[in-house]
């Protein structure tokens, strides 16, 4: 997991956010109801802090990452960004306001090919936000690219280069040089290392890591690999069928988690040994249609710990008492006793 740093104050909080995409049906394209892809999702973000954000394809982790900087509109809920020590509600900035804003929240796709333009050399490419929010002068801007380059483990031979010319993990390096372009706070990775190799993914986190520690930015990290994320949070938030069912810190999350569904992904995470077989959990059925969720709790007709409780009541995101910082939204996470990753592996190797 990240090592503990010393993390300032919260630089993002975000309060009840929900994303609702409606469903049209019949000639007239009637909307008959509404896809409930972000439902009540609740977390907080301090300063030099990496939150990861996971959960199964479909779980609406993508969504809450584009709804910050409002890339796509919010249905409800609030955002509030720490700019310049004052918080402000990013939901109610008009496109001026939320420009401002815009550079020191930035986006890391998933796909690096697809996210830059193929007409552009790379220094067109990384100067643009410089350009366009006209920040310095064309040397300035130039210099200024040149460094960023440097940051990010790149050439400056390679300004003038197209990007068909690098590969994935060099492509998503020139992402990452194009988001500190401007005056970057928090940076949106959403699965930026999911499409590379396994050894580009590290070479890709250690880059990160070390430009926190220098830059003290903050990440929201999206991914669906538990493996990728321990490794570079310090704090994890899971999420199921649009909300968040847990949030602690790296460490405790994975030693013993409290809510039956992060100990399902915890069993699913490779060993890295191919004569170790690991125990894993087998959830039943499937994720539900999240434009018909199921009453209760979303994760109920999967689960082997559920109750007349949990189909008929929705559990609430709730701070445990006993445990600082811990988060969770489940009826039996006082009662229940689940397997942490070591226990998982260990009680495999034992059989």
């Amino acid at each position: 997991m990240a090592e503990q740093t010393v993390c300032g104050e919260t630089i993002l909080r975000v309060e009840g956010l929900k994303k609702f995409f409606p469903l049209k049906a019949g000639i007239f394209k009637r909307v008959v109801g509404d896809v409930k892809a972000v439902n009540d999702v609740s977390f907080f973000l301090r300063e030099g802090e990496t939150l990861g954000l996971v959960g199964e394809s479909g779980c609406g982790k993508t969504t809450t990452g584009r709804c910050i900087p409002r890339l796509i509109e919010p249905t409800a809920g609030s955002i509030q960004y720490n700019l310049g020590g004052k918080m402000v509600e990013l939901t109610e900035l008009n496109r001026e306001e939320l420009k401002q804003v815009r550079q020191e929240i930035q986006v890391i796709f998933q796909d690096p090919f697809s996210s830059l333009n193929p007409r552009m050399t790379v220094g067109e490419i990384i100067g643009e936000p410089m350009k366009v929010n006209k920040v310095c002068s064309p040397s300035e801007r130039d210099e200024r690219v040149r460094e960023l380059l440097r940051r990010v483990n790149l050439t400056t031979d390679m300004i003038n280069r197209y990007p068909h010319e690098f590969s994935g993990g060099q492509r998503q390096r020139i992402s990452v040089a194009r988001a500190l372009a401007l005056s970057t706070k928090v940076i949106i990775c959403d699965e930026s290392v999911s499409a590379l190799d396994v050894s580009v993914q590290a070479q890709i986190l250690n880059m990160l890591k070390e430009l926190q520690r220098e830059m003290g930015l903050s990440y929201l990290f999206i991914a669906h690999d538990l493996n990728v994320v321990e490794h570079i949070s310090h704090r994890v938030a899971v999420m199921y069928l649009g909300r968040i069912v847990e949030m602690a810190e790296s460490g405790p999350l994975y030693d013993k988690p409290l809510h039956p569904y992060t100990e399902a992904l915890l069993s699913a995470i490779p060993t890295g040994d191919p004569l170790l077989r690991k125990k894993r959990i087998h959830l039943a059925g499937s994720v539900p249609d999240s434009s018909n969720p199921p009453p209760g709790c979303n994760f109920h007709p999967r689960c082997s710990y559920a109750t007349k409780l949990c189909e008929g009541e929705v559990p609430q995101l709730v701070k445990m008492k006993d445990q600082p910082g811990r988060f969770v939204a489940c009826h039996r996470a006082d009662e229940l006793r689940l397997l942490g990753y070591m226990e998982l592996r260990d009680r495999a190797s034992g059989e």
